[in-house]
C-alpha cells in the first residue's frame, strides 16, 4: 500500500491510548508556569488554563480526522502556541504536538511544509515577543522536530500494518478459492466415476430384462442402489474433507469395475507407506483416469503401472480425436500439487503418464 492512499486517524477504534495516552506529555506545558508560579497573575493563570483546554479540544479533533482533514485543528494548535507563547514558554510543548500530527496525517511534502510553518510561527512568536530566550526556541525547534519524525515512523508503521491485513485477506480469499476448486475437482472425479458405474449397470440391467434375465437384472440394479449410496456418502465427505483414501483398495476397487465392464486389467503399484493426503490425490488421479476410459475407451485392456518416479495408465482402445476437459485438467492439477508433469499420448490407445522429479511418498 502506497503511503499517498493513507488515511487514518491517529485515534484508532477500541483503543483510546491513542487519543489520552500522548496527552501525558503536555503536562510539561504547565511546567514553567510551576516553577515560577508567583510571577503569574490570577488573570494569566486563567488564560494559560483556557488555552490548554483549547489545545485538548482540538488535539481531540486532529487526533479522530482522517489524513489531511486534520489540517484545521492542527492549525489551530500552531497558532494558539504562537499567540501563548505571550504568557508562558510551556507553548514549545504545544508546537511539538502539532509536529506530530504533521508527521503522521500528512504526506511528505506536506508534511514537511507543516514542519516548516511550525518552525516559522516558532521564529514569529520569538519576534513579536521579544523572546532571545535560548531556553525557549531551542527545545522548541527540537522537540518539533523530533515528534515530526516520531509522527513519520507511526505512519510507515500504520501503513505497514494495513498491508499486512490486506495481504492477509487476500491469503484467506486465495484459501477460500482453493477449497472451492478442492470441492469441485473432487466432486467431479468421484461423481464422474460412480455416475458412468451407475449409467452403464443401468444399461446392462435394461438390457437383461429385454431378455427375460430378471434375477441378473435384480443384481445389477441393487448394485447401481449401492454405488448411489456410496456416492452420497463420498459427496458429504469430499465437501467436509472427511473422506479417506486407502490406495491398495481403491486399486481393488477400479480393478473390479474395469473387468466387470469387460477389460483385462493389471495393475502394478509399488508405493507403501504414502501420506493420507498422497493416497488421496494418486487415489483421485487413478479414479478419474478410469472413468475416462470406461466413458471413452473402445479397447478391452488397461495397464495401471505406479511406482514411485511415476504413474502410468493406459489402454489399447482406439483414439483418432482428443480434447482436453475437466477431467485431464483435474488428473494435470494433482499431478503438479505432488510435483510431477503430466504427458498425455494418444499414438497407441490412450496413455496418461506423469513423472516425478521428487519420490512419491
Amino acid at each position: 500500500m502506497k503511503s499517498d492512499s493513507f488515511r487514518q486517524s491517529l485515534a484508532i477504534e477500541k483503543k483510546p491510548y491513542w487519543v489520552w495516552g500522548p496527552l501525558v506529555f503536555s503536562s510539561f506545558y504547565f511546567l514553567p508556569l510551576i516553577l515560577s508560579f508567583e510571577q503569574f497573575a490570577a488573570l494569566d493563570i486563567f488564560i494559560i488554563v483556557m488555552i490548554y483546554i483549547t489545545f485538548i479540544f482540538y488535539y481531540v479533533k486532529a487526533a479522530n480526522a482522517k489524513g489531511e482533514d486534520a489540517l484545521i485543528p492542527v492549525s489551530i494548535i500552531v497558532i494558539i502556541a504562537t499567540f501563548g507563547t505571550y504568557l508562558t514558554l510551556g507553548t514549545q510543548t504545544l508546537f511539538g504536538f502539532a509536529c506530530y500530527f504533521f508527521g503522521f496525517n500528512f504526506r511528505q511534502k506536506k508534511g514537511v511544509l507543516g514542519l516548516v510553518a511550525v518552525a516559522l510561527s516558532i521564529f514569529l512568536a520569538v519576534y513579536l515577543f521579544d523572546l532571545n530566550n535560548p531556553y525557549f526556541i531551542a527545545p522548541a525547534l527540537i522537540i518539533s522536530i523530533a515528534l515530526y519524525f516520531m509522527g513519520r515512523a507511526e505512519r510507515r508503521e500504520r501503513i505497514h500494518q494495513l498491508s499486512e491485513q490486506k495481504s492477509q485477506h487476500q491469503i484467506e480469499q486465495l484459501a477460500m478459492i482453493a477449497e472451492r476448486e478442492r470441492i469441485a475437482r473432487d466432486l467431479h472425479d468421484l461423481a464422474g466415476h460412480s455416475l458412468s458405474s451407475i449409467a452403464l449397470k443401468a444399461e446392462l440391467a435394461e438390457k437383461l430384462i429385454v431378455n427375460d434375465n430378471v434375477e441378473q437384472a435384480q443384481s445389477e440394479i441393487k448394485q447401481v442402489a449401492a454405488i448411489s449410496r456410496d456416492l452420497l456418502s463420498d459427496i458429504r465427505k469430499a465437501v467436509t474433507n472427511m473422506k479417506q483414501f486407502n490406495l491398495t483398495k481403491q486399486l481393488e476397487f477400479l480393478q473390479e469395475e474395469l473387468t466387470q465392464n469387460g477389460f483385462n486389467v493389471i495393475v502394478n503399484n509399488e508405493l507403501t507407506n504414502l501420506s493420507t493426503a498422497t493416497q488421496k490425490t494418486v487415489s483421485l488421479i487413478v479414479t478419474e483416469a478410469c472413468t475416462n476410459i470406461l466413458r471413452h475407451s473402445k479397447g478391452n485392456e488397461v495397464l495401471i503401472d505406479i511406482s514411485k518416479e511415476l504413474i502410468s495408465i493406459k489402454d489399447n482402445g482406439i483414439v483418432t480425436t482428443f480434447k482436453s476437459g475437466n477431467g485431464i485438467n483435474g488428473i494435470k492439477q494433482r499431478t503438479e500439487a505432488l510435483g510431477g508433469e503430466l504427458i498425455v499420448e494418444n499414438k497407441k490407445g490412450f496413455n496418461l503418464t506423469m513423472n516425478f522429479q521428487a519420490n512419491l511418498s
